[in-house]
């Protein structure tokens, strides 16, 4: 089975923003719909959590997201999975409330949620921090749960996104 890969908003967004923004590197949204967009699995809530800001990303993922594998959160499988991995956050004592809170209200938990379900490897620009309290982090969800991760650079390097 070829590899799907779960975007986290962060890729898309710092990509826009201070990466590979659209005046200057519109090859890169090009590759990411050509190159990609069979592989890439969009999750409904790390879509709406872009289309929340009116800027040219969310203008060009409106008119781009067919060409991506959209996933719903109400899959009862991943919804069970959803609720595993709160579960989980909510009894570990490492994190504070506040970050337990947050991390059970923002599309990251529904991210993991859907790789664990699926084995969808998420790209995220996050890193594993073992020690953090203040906020739960996709990777340190990852490492529990056994689901795969890489950033953005390994990302482009599997699927071939190339600047000639």
């Amino acid at each position: 089975m070829d590899r799907e890969y779960a975007l986290d908003a962060n890729i898309l967004i710092s990509s826009n923003r201070s990466l590979y923004p659209f005046d200057i590197a519109p090859g890169f949204w090009n590759q990411l719909k050509e190159k990609g967009g069979s592989k890439i699995v969009l999750v409904d809530k790390i879509r709406d959590e872009i289309y929340r800001n009116d800027d040219q990303l969310s203008q060009w993922l409106k008119t781009s997201q067919d060409s991506f594998i959209l996933k719903d959160s109400g899959d009862e499988n991943v919804f069970l999975n959803y609720s595993q991995i709160i579960t989980f956050i909510q009894s570990n004592q490492q994190y504070t409330e506040v970050a337990k809170a947050e991390f059970a209200s923002v599309a990251d938990s529904w991210l993991c949620a859907h790789a664990l379900t699926y084995g969808y490897i998420i790209v995220t620009q996050e890193t594993y921090e073992p020690d953090i309290k203040n906020r739960v982090k996709i990777p340190n969800v990852c490492e529990k749960f056994n689901i795969t991760y890489i950033d953005l650079l390994q990302f482009m390097r599997e699927i071939g996104i190339r600047f000639d």
